[in-house]
């Protein structure tokens, strides 16, 4: 289980989401899209909120997905990840199996996240800098 403390308005839980240098969505356990933020979706519209999570995926992407929701729903795993290169930038994909504190499935969360500046990093800086 995740550790957690404390709780946020909706108010800044929606700063939060804005301001994470993260892409995300979700959809629930019906597989039905709910959120997304981030320039990931920009060829999605609001028409998918509401819609099966397979409508706003393209084809050659759906195989996979379909994998990781009956591996995710079947409690078999409960993360999968990949990553791509495009020139000089990177782009890690990771799915995260949502659950409830019983352990049931309630969801999967995309995140996409841009991890070229930080396939550079070299030696220690513990302390954020600038």
């Amino acid at each position: 289980m995740l550790w957690k403390r404390g709780s946020l308005t909706p108010e800044l839980a929606d700063l939060v989401f804005t301001f994470l240098p993260l892409d995300l969505s979700v959809a629930d356990e019906n597989d039905i899209l709910v959120y997304w933020k981030g320039a990931t979706y920009k060829t999605c519209d609001a028409r998918y909120i509401g819609r099966d999570v397979r409508d706003c995926h393209p084809e050659q992407s759906l195989a996979c997905l379909e994998e990781i929701l009956r591996e995710f729903k079947a409690g078999a795993k409960d993360v999968a990840e990949g990553w791509e290169q495009k020139g000089e930038k990177v782009k890690r994909t990771r799915y995260f199996a949502l659950r409830d504190g019983d352990g049931a499935y309630k969801g999967i969360l995309e995140v996409n996240e841009d991890v070229t500046g930080a396939r550079a990093l070299q030696g220690d800086q513990a302390l954020p800098g600038w």
